[in-house]
């Protein structure tokens, strides 16, 4: 059996969460792992069997024979290390928001190219098997016409849960990139052609969003009601309505193992794949298929997606006059 060898960036609870899932993807193994510090990578190693720990990212590259690397850092630190990683000829695949501004992210999308590599923003939502299911049943015509949608990833963490840098200009944060990001890729799964209109409001925490919501509204009259929020708790279930019906995606839409649909004669159609581990899995099987296939982006999550969220995002949140570092 082949493998893939993964190379992690960052010790923090992303990454702990993506290491956890890739447990149990046994063509899936941690080759090395990047920290600030000699003690977190040592730690993080032996919690989940990396072969070597460094401290230094271009180090890692140089000495390392990876196939991808996967980066779970704070978001302003996304660009340069993916611009260092495609130098050196390695994939990757980014949290997301992969970059700040739409001027970093062609710039990522150009090198990707120019190096013939594969590159993902890490929207992992879209590898579980309840989000592939129910959009099988909106391309089989399931729902007839889709209408709307309405989405919401809005939490509001205890201290001990809550990472500050999420809620800072320095570090490029805010709700609507961090969680925000979520409902919006939902909306672009039922409406890929984007919207008309955008209509947004925004809570400030005096730095960037602490909360938003957001209606985009389409040619047709279809319209999508989304939030995101570090400061309030709401309906985590995704439902998108129909002509003959609505899906419900859940009971955390963002890593979902349900998916339900509901018809308007009272038929109802249930999915459900319970899975261990943190579901990260999904993510990490298929971007291991698109490296064997030799494809340079997930056809679950493609480019052209990654530009037409990253560029609303950053409309929308200059509007709200929310600018950073990156932008000047």
């Amino acid at each position: 059996m082949s493998v893939t060898k993964w190379a992690i960036v960052g010790t923090g609870y992303i990454t702990n969460e993506f290491a956890s899932g890739m447990q149990v993807v046994e063509d899936a193994v941690l080759q090395a792992v990047v920290s600030r510090t000699q003690e977190n990578a040592e730690k993080f190693a032996g919690k989940y069997g990396a072969a070597a720990v460094y401290t230094d990212f271009e180090e890692m590259l140089e000495k390392e024979e990876i196939d991808i690397v996967y980066i779970g850092i704070p978001n302003d630190c996304h660009y340069s290390y993916i611009m260092t990683a495609l130098e050196h000829g390695v994939p990757v695949l980014s949290e997301k928001p992969m970059v700040d501004n739409m001027k970093q992210l062609e710039a990522v999308l150009a090198k990707a190219q120019e190096k013939d590599l594969f590159l993902m923003e890490g929207m992992w939502t879209r590898c579980f098997p309840a989000v592939k299911t129910a959009r099988k049943w909106i391309a089989q015509g399931k729902l007839g016409k889709p209408l709307a949608v309405h989405s919401a990833f809005d939490i509001k963490p205890s201290m001990d849960e809550w990472q500050p840098w999420k809620g800072g200009i320095k570090h490029a944060g805010g709700s609507l990139r961090d969680v925000g990001i979520y409902a919006l890729a939902m909306a672009y799964l039922v409406f890929p052609q984007g919207p008309k209109d955008v209509f947004s409001t925004m809570q400030s925490n005096g730095e960037v969003d602490e909360s938003c919501h957001l209606m985009l509204t389409y040619e047709n009259g279809e319209a999508a009601f989304l939030s995101g929020a570090f400061n309030q708790i709401s309906t985590p279930v995704t439902e998108i309505v129909g002509e003959k019906g609505r899906i419900q995606i859940g009971p955390e839409f963002w890593h979902p193992t349900t998916a339900t649909l509901l018809l308007n004669d009272g038929t109802k159609e249930e999915a459900e794949e319970l899975y261990p581990a943190t579901g990260f899995q999904y993510e990490i099987q298929e971007v291991q298929k698109c490296l064997a296939a030799g494809e340079k982006e997930c056809a679950h999550f493609t480019h052209e997606e990654s530009r037409r969220i990253t560029a609303l995002i950053e409309e929308t949140r200059k509007g709200w006059g929310i600018f950073y570092e990156a932008d000047k």
